[in-house]
């Protein structure tokens, strides 16, 4: 695995679609991953400390991996298939135990930035 940071959410043109723009740690490359709206608000909103009035789903998930005494130790990106990323949430309980659930890159990353994975 390449470990990457998320630099932000960026607007590509002309298509105008919300890419999640994810950048090397230790290099110079960049992946752009292609997200739906409602998912790009998400994250920026978790970049830039925006807490709504009522949880949102993701905040909502967040909240819950935490109440259970868990907690998100990392996002795998595992694979492109046919154009879509797909990736994996990695959760590890109090005992150490890790636990990955299959989750879309978009809504495994608002968890995390939420969960200061």
């Amino acid at each position: 695995m390449i470990p990457v940071e998320v630099v932000g959410v960026r607007i590509e043109m002309p298509s105008n679609q919300p890419i999640v723009l994810l950048k090397e740690v230790d290099g110079s490359r960049f992946l752009p991953i292609w997200v739906g709206a409602v998912e790009a608000t998400s994250i920026a909103f978790a970049q830039q400390g925006v807490e709504p009035p009522r949880p949102l789903t993701h905040d909502l998930i967040s909240l819950i991996i935490s109440s259970l005494d868990t907690t998100v130790t990392a996002v795998h990106l595992t694979h492109l298939q046919e154009g879509v990323f797909y990736a994996n949430l990695v959760l590890t309980d109090a005992q150490s135990n890790e636990k990955i659930i299959s989750a879309r890159p978009s809504d495994a990353i608002a968890i995390a930035l939420r969960t200061d994975a």
